[in-house]
C-alpha cells in the first residue's frame, strides 16, 4: 500500500519536475518585487522548502495537463455550429407527401366507413326493394301491353260473360267544355283537304261580295235621292211611301256593310287557319328533333320519342280542330246577320210596291224595277234631273244587285254548311276508339300540313288580285 503510494507520488513528482521551469534571472527582480507586493504569494514563498534561493518557475508552453478526478469530461461537439441562413434554409416539420398519403388514408376509412353503413342498409331492405321492384315491373309490362293485349283477346269478348270484363271494355269518349268530341288521334290529310276545298270556295264567293257590298252603296245613295222626290210629289200616301223608303234605305245600308263584314270574316278565318297550321308544322317539326335526355331514357315511365311526338302531334291537331270550329261559328253568325238584312230588303220592296199600286200608279209586275219606275214617274223627265241618270240606272239594277247578294250569301251558308258535316264528321272518326291502331306516319302529316299552307296561300293571293281588279271596276278606275 505504501508502495503504491510512493510510486504515485513520485510520478506526481515527476511530472511536476517536467511541467515546470526556472524564469531567467533578468526578470527575477519584478517577480521578487511583485511577491513582496502580494503578502500570500510571499507566504507561499516562504513556506518552500528545499530551495537554495528563491526561485521563480513557470509551467512549460505546450505541455498543460488538466486532471480532474471526480468530473468527467466534456466532450465537445465535433458539427459545425448552424448559421442562421443554414436555419431558415431548413424544410418544414411535417412533409407534404406525408400530408397527403394521411389525407388519402383518412378518406380511404372515411368511405370505407360510409360503404360498410351503406351496405348493411342495402342487405336490410333487400327484400322491401325486390317486392317494389317486381310490382313496378309487372305494372310496366301491363301498360306497355296492353293495347296488343286487348287486341289479342279481343275475339273472347264475343263470350257471353266475357263482354264486360275490362279488357273487353271500349274507351270512353270524351267531350270538351264546348260539348265537342275530344280527338284521340290526328288526321290533318283530310282535315287539310276540308280547309283547302270549302275555303276556296269560301274565297271565291268573298271576291263577289265586297263588289256587292260596293253596288249596294251606291243604290243606297240613289235611294236617297228618290226619298227626297217622294216627300216633294203629290201622291196621297207620300209621307208612309217616304217613311218605307227610308227604312229600305237603312237596311240596304246594313245589307252593305254586313256584306263587306262577311267577306273581311272570310278573309281573316283564312288567315287564322293559316296560321294555326303553321304553328302545328312547327311544333311537330321540334318535336321531332327534340334530343333525347338522358332522364327519358333511364326512366322507364318516360314515354319513348314516338310516343312524345305521336302525343304533340294530337295536341296540335285539337288546337286546329277548335280554331276552326270557332272560324266557322263565327263566319255561320255573320252569315245569318247578312240573310236577314237581305230578307229585310225584299220585304221593304213588297211594302213599298203595295203602296205604289194603291197610288194607281203605272208599275211593272216585278218589284226589282219598282224603284226606277218610281224615279221615272215623280220627276226622272224633268229639265233639272236629267243629269242625274246614273241613279236611274242604279235604282234600275238595285234589284239586280240584291239578287246576287243573296246568291251569295246562300251559297256562302251552303258552302259553311257542308263545311260543319265534313268537320262533324271527321271529329267523330278521330274521337272513335283506337281499335285498329291506324295511326298515320308524322311525316304524312307534315307534308299534307306543308301542301294545304301553299295552297291556301295561293288561293289567297288569287283572291286578292280578283278582287282588286272588280273593285276597280266598279269604282271605274283603269286596273293597272
Amino acid at each position: 500500500m505504501m508502495s503504491g503510494d510512493t510510486d504515485v507520488q513520485s510520478n506526481f513528482h515527476n511530472s511536476e519536475g517536467e511541467e515546470w521551469e526556472d524564469i531567467p534571472d533578468a526578470n527575477l527582480a519584478r517577480d521578487v518585487l511583485k511577491a513582496a507586493a502580494s503578502p500570500r504569494s510571499s507566504s507561499v514563498a516562504s513556506s518552500t522548502p528545499g530551495t537554495p534561493r528563491t526561485a521563480a518557475r513557470r509551467r512549460k508552453v505546450g505541455k498543460v495537463v488538466y486532471v480532474a478526478a471526480q468530473t468527467p469530461p466534456i466532450r465537445r461537439s465535433l458539427k459545425s455550429p448552424t448559421s442562421p441562413k443554414q436555419k431558415q434554409k431548413s424544410g418544414p416539420a411535417i412533409d407534404r407527401e406525408q400530408l397527403q398519403g394521411a389525407l388519402i388514408q383518412g378518406s380511404a376509412e372515411t368511405v370505407r366507413y360510409f360503404g360498410g353503413i351503406l351496405s348493411h342498409a342495402l342487405r336490410l331492405l333487400r327484400w322491401p326493394f325486390g317486392v317494389l321492384l317486381a310490382i313496378w315491373l309487372l305494372g310496366l309490362i301491363m301498360a306497355r301491353l296492353s293495347h296488343t293485349i286487348r287486341g289479342f283477346v279481343r275475339p273472347v269478348c264475343y263470350v257471353p260473360g266475357l263482354s264486360g270484363s275490362a279488357l273487353c271494355r271500349p274507351d270512353q269518349v270524351e267531350y270538351d267544355a264546348e260539348g265537342e268530341l275530344v280527338p284521340h288521334r290526328a288526321d290533318y290529310p283530310k282535315l287539310v283537304e276540308i280547309q283547302s276545298s270549302r275555303f276556296e270556295e269560301l274565297l271565291d264567293g268573298s271576291v263577289g261580295g265586297s263588289g256587292l257590298s260596293l253596288e249596294i252603296k251606291k243604290a243606297e245613295m240613289a235611294s236617297r235621292d228618290l226619298v227626297t222626290l217622294v216627300r216633294h210629289s203629290e201622291l196621297t200616301s207620300k209621307d208612309h211611301l217616304v217613311e218605307s223608303l227610308l227604312e229600305f234605305v237603312d237596311d240596304a245600308q246594313k245589307t252593305g256593310k254586313g256584306l263587306q263584314k262577311l267577306t273581311s270574316k272570310i278573309n281573316g278565318a283564312v288567315d287564322k287557319i293559316m296560321a294555326i297550321n303553321d304553328y302545328a308544322l312547327h311544333t311537330i317539326e321540334s318535336a321531332q328533333n327534340e334530343p333525347k335526355s338522358l332522364l327519358k331514357v333511364i326512366w322507364p315511365f318516360a314515354s319513348t320519342p314516338a310516343e312524345h311526338t305521336q302525343d304533340v302531334v294530337i295536341q296540335a291537331f285539337r288546337d286546329s280542330m277548335d280554331v276552326h270550329a270557332a272560324e266557322m261559328r263565327r263566319l255561320v253568325l255573320e252569315l245569318s246577320i247578312s240573310e236577314t238584312n237581305l230578307e229585310r230588303l225584299d220585304m221593304h220592296l213588297i211594302t213599298l210596291h203595295e203602296l205604289c199600286t194603291r197610288e194607281n200608279l203605272t208599275l211593272g209586275a216585278a218589284r226589282e224595277d219598282l224603284l226606277s219606275e218610281l224615279w221615272t214617274l215623280l220627276g226622272g223627265n224633268r229639265r233639272r234631273l236629267r243629269g242625274m241618270e246614273s241613279n236611274l240606272e242604279l235604282l234600275r239594277d238595285l234589284g239586280e244587285y240584291r239578287k246576287r247578294a243573296a246568291a251569295h250569301v246562300a251559297a256562302a251558308k251552303q258552302t259553311l254548311q257542308a263545311m260543319s258535316e265534313d268537320m262533324e264528321d271527321l271529329r267523330e272518326r278521330v274521337a272513335a276508339p283506337d281499335v285498329l291502331g291506324d295511326r298515320i306516319p308524322v311525316e304524312v302529316h307534315m307534308k299534307s300540313l306543308q301542301s294545304g299552307l301553299e295552297r291556301l296561300k295561293e288561293d289567297r293571293i288569287k283572291a286578292r288580285e280578283r278582287e282588286e281588279y272588280l273593285m276597280n271596276k266598279v269604282l271605274g278606275v283603269a286596273s293597272p
